[in-house]
């Protein structure tokens, strides 16, 4: 073999492995990008339920408070 031959075989195994790393690097990618949308999903499902919560209590709250402004 000559080295024309050797460099281009190192040069196409060079190729193979930048796009077998580029596809596995899509595939974790794609993997972490689910698992943060989901985490987010669940984060904001709290968030809006925190804000219900809260404002029940402030509905509550200027209820009570408004009881006890009519009993004086």
């Amino acid at each position: 073999m000559d080295i024309a031959t050797v460099l281009c075989i190192l040069l196409l195994s060079l190729y193979i492995l930048l796009a077998l790393f580029w596809i596995v690097r899509s595939v974790i990618d794609t993997i972490d990008d689910r698992k943060r949308d989901k985490r987010n999903a669940t984060w904001e499902a709290e968030r809006q339920q925190f804000e219900k919560d809260r404002a029940l209590r402030e509905v509550e709250y200027h209820e009570a408070r408004m009881k006890n402004l009519e009993g004086k």
